[in-house]
């Protein structure tokens, strides 16, 4: 077996599951401006994840979530992330993971983690 950092290419372009968009409108095209805002967002941020309308909801960088459904992006925690769009939740653990395991020796990685096992520990005693 081998161990490594390789990127996850997929994970940079993992779209909600199906279901999530089902029994709703197309989506409208989107004009030339929000395309080039979109554009910037991706540049700025490592990962930016939409909602179902196209516009950013969620993204990531530097081990760290960022809200943008506010007028200005504002740092969220991993469980505000996880709850923000249930459709997101596996893609916002896989970010957390793969941050993680590429910065073994950041003192960022052992903070997420905490957040991980804390909000999954709230999530599982909910289902409960």
């Amino acid at each position: 077996m081998t161990i490594g950092h390789a990127p996850v290419a997929s994970l940079l372009t993992e779209r909600p599951p199906e279901e999530h968009l089902i029994g709703q409108l197309p989506r409208q095209s989107r004009s030339h401006r929000d395309t080039a805002e979109n554009s910037a967002l991706h540049q700025q941020y490592e990962v930016v994840y939409d909602d179902a309308e196209g516009r950013p909801l969620l993204a990531f960088t530097d081990g760290q979530w960022w809200d943008m459904t506010s007028y200005t992006p504002r740092p969220v925690t991993v469980r505000f992330a996880l709850r923000r769009d249930p459709s997101w939740a596996g893609a916002v653990v896989q970010t957390v993971c793969l941050w993680m395991r590429s910065h073994p020796n950041d003192e960022r990685s052992f903070d997420l983690a905490t957040e991980l096992a804390l909000a999954v520990g709230e999530l599982a005693r909910q289902q409960s």
